[in-house]
């Protein structure tokens, strides 16, 4: 998060690790023996580890078939399981680090104190919607890794055959394209691969904050947990099981049906984790119309999720704040 900052300099300074919100919301940092720091880490090497035999598992259903023909899709097809899967904690956790935030004050009974200082219950939600980042932050690295490891494989793809791997793609999808069009679409949706995963938890830890600041009730607020947690189970199995039957032949539903589910499956499903594969983009583009157009949409859906991000984030203030 330093290095965020040194990025984005004009950050508010409520995001700093030395604001003493932050250091509220973050607690007392605990100090770690060499021992334990070690022990961490082999934690975290065993997590990955476990997560890539996964990917293998799932690539080769359980060995009895290669992972793919050639490395690339190899790569693909291993990474996309784990991928998935911590994307999926990625966006529970960042909802269940917000939901339990108002109710959580008031049983520290801090939440009078805040709300009657200035600002007080807006600095409060705000440090608590950006801490999420910080304390996601292993795992929202390990979702970038694999992605900027897809995205190398998909430049080397591009390279393929003396570099008209591109102009094989293109060939017959509806609307017709030229190959500077297509290389542009193309990283379109390479930006939008980098962006929507740390859009998509900011906009569940908004999600978060507003059910916090709605709903006071303990058992209420489990029961809208585990309904959020399942629909976003559903919502990427739903949209993975609709492409992939459609690509297969194995449902009969329209056009426009079919590009919904292409673009739901990457805006809101895997986070466009399917057509990092540019072998099996290719076959969407060609089976399902307008679905080359899908890059430059998604990069629309960043900024309007971004937007929406911000709308719940005001919108859990106010309710915070006439809360007695």
């Amino acid at each position: 998060m330093t290095l965020l900052r040194k990025l984005f300099p004009a950050l508010p300074v409520w995001t700093s690790a030395e604001h003493p919100l932050m250091r509220y919301q973050m607690g007392a940092p605990v100090p770690l023996s060499r021992r334990s720091r070690y022990l961490r880490a082999l934690g975290v090497i065993i997590a990955v580890a476990a997560l890539v035999g996964l990917g293998v598992l799932s690539a080769t259903s359980l060995g009895t078939r290669d992972a793919g023909s050639y490395s690339v899709e190899t790569i693909n097809n291993i990474l996309y399981t784990p991928l998935v899967l911590l994307q999926i904690l990625l966006s529970v956790a960042a909802l269940l680090v917000t939901v339990g935030t108002i109710s959580r004050e008031q049983q520290l009974q801090h939440w009078d104190n805040l709300r009657a200082t200035p600002a007080g219950a807006e600095l409060l939600l705000r440090t608590r919607w950006f801490s999420v980042f910080r304390r996601l932050q292993l795992m929202l690295t390990l979702v970038m890794i694999g992605r900027f490891v897809l995205l190398a494989c998909m430049l080397y793809d591009l390279t393929s055959f003396q570099g008209r791997y591109i102009d094989l793609l293109i060939n017959g999808v509806v609307p017709e394209v030229s190959v500077l069009v297509a290389v542009l679409l193309v990283a379109l949706l390479m930006t939008a691969a980098v962006l929507l995963p740390i859009i998509s938890v900011g906009f569940d830890a908004a999600v978060g904050l507003l059910v916090a600041t709605t709903v006071q009730q303990r058992t209420y607020s489990a029961i809208i947990q585990l309904l959020l947690i399942f629909l976003r189970i559903g919502i990427i199995g739903g949209f993975s099981l609709l492409v992939t039957a459609y690509l297969s032949g194995g449902t009969d539903i329209s056009e426009p049906v079919a590009w919904l589910g292409v673009f739901g499956q990457a805006a809101v499903g895997d986070w466009g984790l399917t057509q990092l594969y540019l072998g099996r983009a290719g076959e969407i583009w060609t089976t399902v119309p307008y679905s080359v157009l899908i890059g430059l949409l998604l990069v629309g859906f960043c900024f309007v999720q971004a937007w929406g991000a911000d709308v719940l984030l005001n919108l859990a203030i106010r309710r915070a704040q006439r809360k007695g």
